[in-house]
């Protein structure tokens, strides 16, 4: 292991060491990846079916996974149920739902403004800040989350009867660089590190935009005093937050399909390789691929803390993990389909050369199709059903939660003086 790996290692064992909470909490991590999120509903989806008492009391989402995630965080009901709303959501999303592209000359005035700027005078307010306006999102999230004032009703009336320890979702600081994950739970405490930190807030709609905010095509989102978008940018350590709110086991839902050698080897397009392509991996890299190194760094400290003497551990214990991805790619899959995509998003899409490779990775993230959409979410409910065993044998010491909903271990159904919001049941 060279000196970059003992240093991320020794930052791990740090906030390892630090880690808050009781154990016996389960947590759920969810990743990005833009439309084929979906394909983590299609897993859950069955996951909820087969194992209906099992309880997540850590809910942890980035990218377009702190949507799934806030869905099931804000639920009142019971998992099977919120499994359930979280497919019909995305069965009942287009792509109007999601943005609403801008002329390509309203991108070229921008341009144009910036370009002529000394940076001295603020730009006009109608400046684009994004290729497509965000406005149909927020408004789509604030009637699925069944909120008028972006609160999240749901996720307070969890976290008070117990059903709930903590819901996170992570951004990035577009000032700074820093990886913030924004915290609404039970005595959850703040984490500062040199690249990222952990704080407590009251999570509203507007975070779940932020960090569902693809950069260049989404607007970044004004929390407090800085500007934020998606929580993939600067996110290294993907498995942290939960692992920081005091997760004894994960299970991570990833949309990346690993590659054997062979379809590594394999070439996309015959000629020189068109921006489209290039624009996935740098997309994949960012969005996707931590997950997977994060989760052999937890993989060794795991095996460090097992090598230690009992006397030694000073109440360290392994933390499992599980990691659930799809059986086939998703990229290639969605060459398949072809979005009605419009105005500079059109223009810039086709312009790269999106359907010149097989993989067509960053077209993917924005194909909210509804044929697409229906496969990932069958896809993602098979392969969770061929993996039942294994996914049973991992949540076997899962604490379950008993008929009506209500705290995990305990014999009442649910906390007296905790009542539902009308608009979170």
């Amino acid at each position: 292991m060279n000196w970059k790996g003992w240093a991320q290692m020794r930052r791990w064992w740090a906030h390892w060491k630090q880690r808050i909470g009781p154990q016996g909490d389960w947590a759920l991590v969810l990743s990005g990846g833009g439309a084929r999120s979906a394909y983590q509903a299609g897993v859950l989806h069955y996951i909820a079916e087969a194992f209906p008492d099992r309880a997540f009391t850590i809910l942890t989402g980035v990218s377009a996974g702190a949507i799934n995630a806030a869905q099931l965080a804000n639920h009142t009901g019971t998992f099977p149920e919120a499994a359930v709303r979280l497919v019909q959501t995305w069965q009942a999303v287009r792509l109007e739902d999601v943005m609403e592209p801008e002329s390509r000359w309203k991108v070229l005035r921008t341009l144009l403004r910036r370009a002529r700027s000394n940076g001295e005078q603020p730009l006009p307010e109608d400046t684009l800040r994004g290729l497509v306006d965000n406005a149909p999102l927020r408004a789509f999230l604030k009637r699925h989350l069944q909120t008028t004032d972006g609160r999240l009703h749901g996720v307070a009336f969890n976290l008070k009867r117990g059903t709930l320890r903590a819901f996170a979702v992570t951004t990035t600081n577009y000032s700074t660089g820093q990886s913030v994950t924004w915290v609404e739970g039970r005595n959850i405490q703040n984490w500062e590190r040199p690249d990222r930190r952990g704080v407590q807030t009251e999570l509203t709609v507007e975070h779940i935009l932020a960090s569902a905010a693809l950069p260049l095509v989404f607007p970044a989102i004004r929390l407090g005093d800085a500007w934020y978008g998606d929580g993939g940018i600067s996110l290294l350590t993907p498995l942290a937050p939960a692992i920081h709110l005091g997760a004894h086991a994960i299970l991570a839902i990833s949309t990346r399909y690993k590659r054997s050698q062979a379809e590594g080897d394999a070439h996309d397009v015959a000629g020189y390789p068109p921006a489209a392509q290039i624009l996935g991996l740098m997309l994949n890299a960012i969005f996707l691929d931590t997950l997977d190194q994060d989760a052999a760094m937890l993989a060794r400290i795991n095996r460090l803390v097992e090598k230690l003497p009992p006397h030694r551990r000073e109440g360290l214990r392994p933390i499992r993990l599980l990691i659930l991805r799809p059986s086939i790619d998703l990229g290639k899959l969605a060459a398949n389909y072809r979005p009605p995509l419009k105005g500079a998003l059109r223009f810039l899409t086709w312009g790269l050369g999106a359907t010149e490779t097989k993989t067509p990775d960053s077209l993917s993230m924005m194909l909210f199709d509804p044929d697409y959409i229906a496969r990932l979410l069958e896809i993602g409910y098979q392969d969770a059903q061929r993996q039942h065993d294994r996914i049973a044998a991992f949540l076997e010491e899962a604490p379950r939660r008993p008929p009506g909903n209500g705290q995990p271990g305990s014999a009442s159904p649910a906390i007296s003086g905790a009542e539902a919001p009308p608009a979170a049941r």
